[in-house]
């Protein structure tokens, strides 16, 4: 597994063969933008190189205009993920599936947009209970969740303890998950034959955020499902990756 962010490598990589000016912070705002806007961010920069089911769009403007950055909201395909406080309140819940910073933003410039992001998906979309992923095979602890201060609620939340996530690389190359899998309307043992191959991944850590007023945040709290666990530590991955 990797021990440094997906895209952090990529970052640094670009600095050396693209080298730019930092754009300023206080130059940059926050506000809706085109998926075609957000593709060519995520296509890039992005662990997964997709849009997911993405149904909103935000993102990091410049002071020239130009999109710097840019999250993508939406619902994975488990409905139940998005019962963080309970069924009744999962017309409230949504997903932050992708998102990304070009390379010459400022460093903090992530925690500005999801921070920013999330205020102004609640205040056009009234969602108030905003869920994310991060991903150990892309080297993803979860930082800017914890620089925006979300609550960790776990890894791999909802299965069994210990138990590895189950995707498939299909023939043609791409990697899918099981439910991809069903929906095609095939069994594992058809896809194996099919040839696809069994990829075993470690489960994503799962972080909650909740907008709102003061009263809504903390009725919001009060009704969520799991428990507010320590943030993961980064040093303490990479030992475990190095570990014999």
């Amino acid at each position: 597994m990797r021990t440094v962010c997906y895209q952090r490598e990529i970052r640094e990589k670009l600095e050396q063969s693209d080298p730019r000016s930092i754009v300023p912070l206080d130059q940059c705002h926050v506000d809706i933008i085109s998926d075609r806007a957000a593709k060519e961010i995520i296509y890039k920069y992005e662990w997964l190189g997709t849009m997911g089911r993405t149904v909103h769009t935000c993102g990091l403007i410049g002071p020239t205009g130009q999109v710097i950055g840019a999250l993508c909201f939406g619902w994975p395909g488990s409905p139940e993920s998005r019962d963080i406080c309970g069924k009744d309140f999962r017309d409230r819940a949504i997903c932050l599936e992708r998102g990304a910073c070009a390379h010459y933003t400022h460093p903090h410039a992530p925690s500005f947009l999801v921070s920013r992001g999330t205020r102004l998906i609640h205040r056009l979309h009234g969602y108030d209970i905003f869920y994310a992923y991060s991903d150990e095979e892309a080297g993803e602890i979860g930082t800017i969740y914890q620089a925006c201060n979300w609550l960790y609620i776990g890894q791999g939340v909802g299965r069994s303890k210990g138990r590895l996530r189950e995707d498939f690389k299909t023939p043609e190359g791409p990697i899918v998950s099981s439910r991809t899998l069903r929906h095609r309307g095939l069994t594992k043992t058809e896809a194996i034959q099919k040839g696809w191959k069994v990829i075993l991944r470690h489960p994503k850590h799962k972080y909650v955020y909740f907008e709102g007023s003061k009263s809504n945040r903390r009725t919001l709290k009060l009704k969520l499902r799991y428990p507010a666990l320590p943030y993961p530590n980064r040093q303490e991955r990479i030992e475990r990756v190095a570990a014999p």
